[in-house]
């Protein structure tokens, strides 16, 4: 499974901080370790979320579909703010 584009951008920008100066790469490596924690936090939510919404396909795919975009929606908004 690919992890998609915002992991291979933090792997390249830890290939630079491993040849930049040492202060400024353990400073970058840190931001880089909390943007992966909270990317995997992110992830793991979703995933959850939609694990939770399959429940109702079997009973009712509008339903289903109805809860899964409402469950999209309040995800969306707390991670990336209101569009």
């Amino acid at each position: 499974m690919s992890e998609g584009k915002i992991y291979q951008l933090i792997d390249q920008k830890r290939v630079f901080l491993r040849q930049a100066t040492k202060d400024y790469a353990t400073g970058g490596n840190d931001m880089l370790d909390d943007i992966n924690s909270a990317l995997q936090e992110a992830k793991n939510e979703l995933t959850h979320n939609l694990e939770l919404a399959s429940c109702l396909k079997e009973d009712d795919e509008t339903a289903y579909q109805r809860e899964c975009i409402n469950m999209y929606s309040v995800w969306y908004e707390k991670w990336f703010g209101k569009p």
